[in-house]
């Protein structure tokens, strides 16, 4: 098999599993991960270490990697339970490493967890409490607990490999790029895609598009890694997509990534002005490669004008030195969310009063209060329809709540980990709480920028009103000073003051 062919069948093809490939094969795609780092520290502390994920997460291309540490310890490996139906003699093997204090290595995908975890409690509690355990304190909010017992369990569905920080794509674009040199001179468009993608300017374009795809924290497996770069080069080589540039396939592949991706895709960025200049084949300077030779203002079909457009939009993306410009339009809310999750640490107190303002913007939008959450109370006798009322005469202050992001446990130190969701809870205390995962927290900016409240998805406001609820029958929230009652019109953006003074009511109307 040449490499060319090779590269072409891990997209969509048995070569993505490591399963079916050589160790010659694997050294050729072998990338280190933080995963390894910390399985292979484990096997030196003699841990028994359960990994799990989905079908193509790289469970056993891991074990592959590791192999010498494994064989140095002496470690039992299992490295797929997909085919056994007899978890007995497995089982057996896991408590007698357990209790001879030596290493062990099982790679097994979420269902069969379940059902070995089964087993083994009938053969061992005490091994089955480290398990779930070590299965629920991998992931912490506030401090980290310790991996005191023997057991770890690595789930690689925690895993993001396209974050910011860990350049996977650009190192997975250059270990491509040396695996394909050699075959360049079959096809002209895939020598092309390769001196492209060998310019620092179009790895960092691409490697920012996939992580706007990250940003949706959808767990994308190696396997579509994988599949997607070498879609990327290789398409054009392909019959149904003969010719096809990498800036276009990255943007037609069906693998899971990089339908995730097509959201992204330059040609839903309006810019009038460059829009207008790519029409016309005015922008002469800034390619990175050759400009392109024919404009859309050429053809007199529609349909032939509209591809070629397409087509030169996404090249301006990717290889022109302005292309970034594209870059910058994309949705605001996606950014936003970046920045929440990027500065939590630095601007946790700034972000925190954002959220309750927001929160306070669900039921009021002309509501600016970010110093306290106000107790909202609704009521509606058709559930079908905007509560237009909203009654509010206790709040929370805000240094009486705090937020929380998910982070890897200490002993997890170095997993590829992007987090997608924050909670608010009482200050000191557990419960009640408020999980915003990426949806809320978008619905919260959308409020934030002037979106009509009633035009959004209604269980974020329901989520919202339960969570306050849960506050008050708690007993954490205070009476408005001056026994001030809130009585805010949602449909007309207004509220009126209720004030007892004297034992008389006084109105006080605010726009």
């Amino acid at each position: 098999m040449s490499r060319l062919e090779f590269v072409r069948k891990l997209y969509n093809g048995r070569n993505c599993y490591s399963d079916h490939m050589s160790d010659e094969e694997i050294k050729l795609i072998h990338l280190s991960s933080g995963v390894e780092s910390i399985i292979r520290e484990m096997i030196k502390k003699d841990k028994l270490v359960f990994i799990t994920g989905n079908p193509g997460d790289g469970k056993t291309f891991i074990i592959k990697a590791l192999s010498n540490e494994i064989s140095e310890k002496s470690a039992y490996v299992e490295t797929d339970l997909n085919n056994v139906k007899d978890y007995s003699p497995v089982v057996s093997h896991i408590i007698q490493c357990y209790e001879e204090k030596k290493p062990a290595v099982i790679a097994v995908n979420e269902y069969p967890f379940i059902q070995l975890c089964k087993e083994i409690k009938h053969h061992s509690q005490k091994v089955y409490v480290e398990i779930m355990e070590s299965k629920k304190n991998a992931i912490a909010y506030s401090t980290s607990q310790a991996l005191t017992n023997r057991v770890a369990v690595v789930d690689l569905n925690d895993r993001n490999l396209l974050g910011t920080d860990y350049g996977i794509m650009t190192s997975l674009i250059n270990r491509i790029i040396e695996l394909l040199k050699e075959d360049e001179v079959v096809d002209r468009c895939l020598k092309r895609n390769i001196q492209a993608m060998s310019q620092d300017n179009v790895r960092d374009q691409i490697a920012s598009i996939f992580q706007l795809a990250a940003a949706e924290c959808e767990h994308f497996a190696m396997r579509d890694i994988l599949g997607a770069v070498a879609f990327m080069f290789t398409s054009c080589t392909m019959d149904e997509s003969e010719g096809v540039p990498y800036y276009t396939a990255i943007f037609e592949g069906t693998n899971d990534l990089l339908l995730s991706v097509q959201q992204y895709d330059p040609i839903y960025l309006t810019s009038p002005e460059i829009d207008e200049q790519l029409w016309n084949g005015e922008i002469k300077e800034g390619w990175l490669l050759d400009a392109p030779i024919k404009f859309p203002k050429e053809f007199t079909d529609v349909e032939e004008a509209v591809e070629c457009f397409k087509s030169i939009k996404r090249q301006y993306y990717f290889e022109n030195r302005d292309g970034k410009k594209l870059l910058e339009l994309q949705p605001e809310e996606v950014f936003n969310c970046l920045n929440i999750f990027t500065n939590f640490e630095s601007q946790k107190r700034k972000i925190k009063e954002g959220l309750i303002q927001s929160i306070n913007k669900l039921f009021l939008p002309s509501l600016d209060d970010r110093k306290q959450l106000h107790i909202w109370t609704t009521h509606r006798y058709d559930m079908s329809q905007e509560a237009t009322v909203a009654i509010s005469s206790r709040t929370v202050d805000s240094s009486e709540l705090e937020i929380f992001m998910p982070r890897p446990a200490d002993w997890l130190k170095g997993l590829e980990y992007v987090p997608d969701h924050i909670i608010l809870r009482p200050k000191g205390k557990e419960t009640p709480e408020l999980i915003m995962d990426l949806d809320f927290l978008r619905t919260l900016d959308a409020v934030e920028n002037g979106y009509p409240t009633g035009m959004l998805a209604p269980q974020y406001e329901q989520a919202a009103a339960m969570f306050l609820q849960k506050l008050f029958d708690n007993g954490l929230s205070e009476p408005n000073d001056d026994g001030e009652v809130l009585i805010a019109s949602r449909t007309k953006g207004y509220k009126m003051n209720i004030y007892i003074q004297n034992g008389k009511y006084e109105f006080e109307e605010e726009s």
